[in-house]
């Protein structure tokens, strides 16, 4: 039986992805592999043999070798898979009606930009204005118009970021619905230059999706150019990560939105009494990843003397961000989970990390134990933040799309798949500017 309505709402993915190789830097690959001078964008799209060699380094048994030789490049290949897979799509209309046809008529989807600029991997064939500009008109396509929800990027290293988003989400004639944040790529959520962003989302209840998950979509350059990387700039605690891809996870850690929503920790970091995040309505992109679900499943519940306190809390930025030999930290699911009971807009999504089937148990359960709370003032159920997602077309798997979500609602049932793909979507997309 229900334990909540569903009036003739569509299914909402909230976390798909449309841009196309176009929009890749030409060195994406930089850093996954010391020959990533194999793997140029502008290779991938010309030539047949770099994108066959890429489809056998994929193979299943390859990759299990892989996984032990080379851990770094057995990481990047799906995302370079998922290149090769749509190479000869260049036009993000046609990748969005390749999305639309694994799913029912009237789904909506989330189609989250990506300003790959500043990540010190060289240029794109086409620009981010041009990836902005190109979207702004399928949205205005009568056919697109009420399924598709652009979402902008916002970088505070781009110059006038805080105009741009205004201007993109007021054009009445296609609006953009909401703003995409993606630390990894060499910056903190909480970076001053993103106020003004962060102040005009409050004021008119935008929604904001970002990337909290380890990943092989982070910063190229030097990162110990940055002499501001060497400790964390509100916790004070040593930065960890030889190599960039270890580094990625000071930027995506979830315990760097506790320090962005919590008034007393940004007040003294940005030096000003009067600021107040708390109220951001924020999706925390791919829930921390299927690796940080199946640590909270294997680990034994933390002794208190790690923490040199009796008992440990989750969101306190003085703890241990990161395990140190056989001493283990929250997972990253504890501390998403701890934002989401704590703060009253903060949501979570499945997407990508629901690629990993051993996870449905636990999600499940999760949202089973939480329908049963009596929400009220200050008790927010995570089973009303969880929300559908599945970061097409970066699961490059052909099918996976259909097979991951009928996967999903099988293990789910109808009742609590339509919780999280429907009523909550809704509820997260509404904003003043574009009510639901």
């Amino acid at each position: 039986m229900k334990t909540f309505n569903t009036p003739n709402l569509p299914i909402y993915n909230s976390h798909s992805h449309c841009f196309t190789i176009d929009h890749v830097p030409e060195d994406f690959a930089k850093t996954m592999v010391w020959f990533y001078w194999l793997f140029p964008i502008s290779w991938i799209k010309r030539n047949r043999v770099i994108r066959k060699l890429i489809k056998i380094l994929n193979n299943k048994s390859v990759l299990k070798f892989l996984s032990w030789v080379f851990p770094k490049l057995y990481k990047a290949l799906p995302r370079l898979l998922s290149f090769v897979e749509y190479f000869n799509i260049v036009e993000q209309e046609k990748m969005i009606k390749q999305l639309r046809g694994y799913y029912p008529l009237d789904t909506r989807f989330v189609l989250l930009t990506m300003d790959m600029e500043y990540m010190a991997a060289g240029k794109s064939i086409k620009t981010f204005k041009q990836q902005l500009d190109e979207l702004a008109a399928v949205k205005a396509d009568p056919e697109f118009k009420d399924i598709i929800y652009p979402f902008i990027f916002a970088d505070p290293r781009r110059p006038g970021i805080d105009k741009l988003v205004v201007q993109y989400m007021e054009d009445l004639g296609k609006p953009y619905q909401g703003i995409k944040l993606y630390p990894a790529i060499g910056y903190y959520p909480f970076d001053k230059g993103l106020r003004g962003v962060y102040e005009y989302a409050i004021a008119n209840d935008l929604p904001l999706i970002t990337h909290c998950i380890r990943g092989v979509v982070h910063y190229r350059g030097d990162k110990n150019e940055n002499k501001d990387w060497l400790v964390h700039p509100i916790s004070g605690q040593k930065l960890p990560g030889v190599t960039n891809y270890e580094f990625t996870a000071n930027f995506t850690h979830p315990l760097n939105y506790e320090c962005l929503l919590n008034k007393k920790l940004l007040s003294a970091y940005w030096k000003d009494e009067n600021i107040d995040l708390s109220r951001l309505k924020i999706c925390l992109g791919h829930f921390g990843g299927e690796d940080e679900w199946l640590k909270y499943m294997t680990d034994c519940w933390l002794p208190a003397d790690y923490f040199m306190m009796p008992n440990p809390k989750t969101l306190d930025i003085e703890n241990p961000w990161y395990d140190l030999g056989d001493k283990k930290t929250f997972s990253w699911f504890s501390i998403v989970c701890e934002l989401m009971r704590t703060y009253p807009n903060v949501y979570a999504d499945i997407s990508y990390t629901l690629c990993d089937d051993r996870i449905y148990p636990l999600l499940k359960v999760l949202l089973e134990d939480s329908l049963k709370i009596t929400p009220g003032p200050n008790v927010y159920r995570i089973a009303d933040k969880v929300l559908f997602g599945t970061d097409f077309f970066v699961v490059s798997k052909a099918g996976a799309e259909r097979e991951m979500s009928i996967k999903l609602r099988s293990a789910l049932g109808d009742d609590i798949f339509d919780k999280i793909a429907r009523d909550n979507p809704a509820k997260f997309l509404s904003s003043k500017l574009n009510p639901l």
